[in-house]
């Protein structure tokens, strides 16, 4: 409850909230923290958000802290170098 009116505060004056969640990373809106292997989403997509971040009328206010996809081996890959 505290948390929605907050929120509605925030909107009221221009701030919100944003969750970049499976969107490519952009170094203007986020932190990248950490990296995660992954061979089925593109490498550079967020893939964890530690936190969300904050835009006060479309500028940054607090950047998202990220997790961020990186090229993992694909299975053929995997296949390849153990033969």
């Amino acid at each position: 409850m505290t948390e929605k009116q907050l929120a509605e505060v925030f909107k009221k004056f221009g701030m919100e909230k944003y969750d970049p969640i499976i969107e490519p990373f952009d170094p203007n809106r986020n932190n990248a923290v950490f990296q995660v292997p992954d061979a089925f989403k593109p490498e550079g997509t967020i893939a964890h958000v530690l936190k969300s971040g904050y835009t006060l009328f479309d500028r940054v206010i607090r950047p998202a802290e990220v997790g961020v996809t990186q090229g993992g081996e694909s299975e053929e890959d995997k296949k390849e170098s153990d033969a």
